[in-house]
């Protein structure tokens, strides 16, 4: 059962990051594509609210709901795969 459950840590962490960065140059597309070159420098200074408000813009705005389940799916799913894993694991 120790294998299975740090193959289910190791699953998660990869889901996490993945999604994570995926969902991370979503929202500065988002953002380049609402506010420009300067958005994006402004963004990149204000990396927590970027990855907050600009899959809720996305999805109210433009009713592309992807980069919220992309963002918030993923880091949800990853963190429950890794705690399983780490349930299982026992380490």
């Amino acid at each position: 059962m120790k294998a299975f459950g740090r193959l289910l840590k190791g699953v998660g962490t990869l889901v996490w990051i993945v999604a994570g960065a995926w969902g991370f140059f979503l929202c500065l597309g988002i953002i380049a594509h609402a506010a420009g070159f300067w958005g994006i420098v402004a963004a990149l200074f204000l990396g927590p609210v970027t990855f907050l408000a600009a899959p809720l813009y996305a999805g109210f705005e433009h009713g592309d709901w992807f980069p919220l389940i992309l963002n918030y799916g993923g880091s949800l799913v990853g963190l429950v795969l890794m705690a399983i894993g780490g349930a299982l694991s026992d380490d």
